[in-house]
């Protein structure tokens, strides 16, 4: 399939979690170079995943791109909670155990991220999830005594590392959703990019990332409606979307969404949606998850990434779109610079 489309056409980005991205449309942004194009979905990691790519030949674009799935999928059954033979799954049950070479590594850099963070992001924030019932959907209210005991084993400080040996101290459970996704799509990218592809995309569940010379245009859907609210131009970065409306539930006009502050045991309330650009997957996943979680001060940390390089007039790519609302109006606020 060839491809040479104009810049008017948007790839549609809906925030994480929501299937609508999987029917919009992936468009190469003005590509002047001819090449063969593979756009495939398949499912994982809880959702969608979506790549479109171009390489020079038909069988150098397959093979690229079906090694890029076939990876995702193994890490997604190395790390899923869901999979009780996952690693995760049972690090969790067993307490100590090795694990492989991608597991470590990844929760090398989860603690890394709680550490940056001052624990702002926190790995082992499985045990509020459990207890507000977002993975049973057995959803409830818990009393503020069990969520100060619950809190006591949500620490990422609490998992020892020691060679391929993780260790995780008592009650400590491991989630590594907040992280998993961005480091799979970024996986992903770097298989193509080996192989010698041109130019792509990843998507998995609104982790997006974009590879090439090309610039890609991202639309960003309205948390409390239809449509596109804004679009991001973006070029060799990732964006990801963290949101409230998708999976949550409601008491007393109360909404309690899934995505859990690790510091006060409670969901999110400050913002409806936000959309972070960074240079990687991971980073973007992972500062979504945190600016969406910890509100006001999870912005706070993100605007120490906020620093121009030295002698340069750029940005060290990092910007984030935060969405409140006002009323009954979705108001936008920018941390960074964004091209749109």
């Amino acid at each position: 399939m060839w491809l040479d489309l104009e810049e008017s056409q948007v790839y549609h980005c809906a925030v994480k979690w929501l299937l609508v991205a999987a029917s919009g449309l992936i468009f190469f942004s003005g590509c002047s170079q001819p090449g063969y194009v593979v756009d495939e979905t398949e499912m994982g990691f809880g959702s969608y995943i979506r790549i479109c790519a171009r390489g020079k030949t038909k069988e150098e674009t397959d093979k690229a791109v079906h090694r890029a799935f076939a990876e995702m999928q193994r890490l997604d059954t190395l790390w899923s909670i869901f999979f009780d033979k996952s690693e995760v799954a049972q690090l969790n049950r067993l307490r100590k155990m090795l694990v492989s070479k991608e597991t470590r590594d990844l929760i090398v850099k989860g603690i890394a991220m709680g550490e940056e963070t001052n624990g702002a992001f926190d790995i082992t924030v499985e045990p509020l999830m459990r207890l507000w019932g977002f993975y049973d959907g057995n959803y409830r209210v818990p009393e503020s005594t069990d969520i100060v005991e619950t809190k006591k084993h949500v620490d990422y400080r609490q998992i020892v590392v020691d060679g391929d040996s993780v260790i995780l101290g008592e009650g400590v459970n491991l989630d590594l959703g907040g992280i998993a996704v961005g480091y799979a799509v970024d996986r992903a990218v770097a298989i193509m990019e080996s192989l010698g592809l041109i130019e792509g995309l990843v998507d998995a569940g609104g982790d997006i990332r974009v590879f090439g010379e090309k610039v890609w245009r991202i639309g960003v859907q309205n948390p409390r409606g239809e449509g596109v609210v804004r679009v991001l131009k973006l070029k060799n970065q990732a964006v990801s979307t963290s949101g409230d409306y998708e999976n949550f539930f409601e008491v007393n006009n109360k909404r309690y969404c899934h995505i859990v502050n690790p510091k006060t045991g409670y969901p999110a309330t400050r913002w409806v949606a936000v959309a972070v650009v960074a240079p990687s997957a991971l980073e973007a996943d992972v500062y979504s998850t945190t600016l969406f979680a910890c509100g006001d001060d999870g912005a706070k940390i993100f605007r120490k990434k906020q620093v121009y390089l030295p002698g340069e007039m750029e940005y060290t790519g990092y910007a984030a779109l935060l969405f409140e609302m006002q009323g009954d109006s979705v108001v936008v606020k920018k941390v960074g610079r964004i091209n749109e």
